[in-house]
């Protein structure tokens, strides 16, 4: 393997890119100019001492991190291929644990998406951290696409811990968007910035396919109203899935 090739994929080489990433987003929360919207949501949580489901949209999830109250522990579901170990190395330097695995998608091609990926172990660990008081920060909806349409894992999730699923987005004014398939967004530094916070969404253990479905919808729904309204504080229109490499 040539020099180049072998030190790109060297654990030093991924740690320096990791903590340089985490450095850049602590650079952006501390620089921003952030309004909070129902941030009395998660509070209540935390002063009670209680675990919960915090939800997003990929590609809308760079800065969420750094709102976390780290004397309150949490892990983030990584994935196990591609830039899973870069990503799990910037929630280290954040202060955040992780979980690796990979989301459980619905359907009949559920189990060949998932062979190898580790799926079934991730939603057991994650059970398992709710209910030893850890909470899990999740994406709803699965790659490759469509992006913003929330799955079935998630709630599975919240029915199988008991847990509630708490809807939340973060985003700056000024950005980057890249042209992949959740259009993930680079937040930029000295920006005004917004944390939007939803109602937390409870799935009975008892839940039936269609109280699963509905609830189901309710995370797609509620994640939409969340990412909507921080757009509005950012003095954005709401443009879910547009696309675009430009800072603006």
């Amino acid at each position: 393997m040539p020099v180049g090739k072998k030190l790109l994929k060297s654990e030093a080489f991924t740690t320096f890119v990791a903590w340089m990433i985490a450095l850049f987003i602590k650079l952006v929360r501390r620089t921003g100019r952030f309004e909070t919207r129902r941030g009395e949501i998660a509070a209540s949580f935390w002063s009670e001492d209680k675990p919960f489901i915090a939800a997003t949209w990929h590609g809308q999830n760079m800065i969420l991190p750094t709102f976390w109250h780290n004397w309150r522990e949490m892990r983030i579901l990584v994935s196990r291929h591609g830039d899973g170990e870069i990503v799990a190395g910037v929630m280290h330097f954040l202060g955040v644990g992780t979980i690796r695995g990979a989301g459980v998608p619905k359907g009949e091609e559920r189990l060949y998406k998932q062979k190898g990926k580790g799926g079934a172990g991730a939603l057991r660990a994650m059970v398992r951290a709710l209910g030893e008081n850890i909470s899990i920060g999740l994406t709803a909806d699965l790659p490759p696409g469509p992006a913003r349409q929330a799955g079935e894992g998630i709630v599975m999730l919240a029915r199988l811990s008991g847990r509630p699923i708490v809807p939340v987005a973060a985003t700056t004014r000024s950005r980057i968007r890249l042209n992949n398939w959740d259009s993930f967004t680079i937040n930029l530094p000295f920006s005004k910035g917004a944390l939007v916070w939803g109602e937390p969404i409870h799935v009975p253990r008892d839940a039936t396919p269609e109280e699963i479905e509905e609830a189901r919808q309710r995370v797609e729904d509620g994640l939409n109203a969340v990412a909507e309204e921080a757009e509005q504080i950012c003095g954005r229109s709401p443009l879910p899935l547009d696309r675009g490499a430009a800072a603006h």
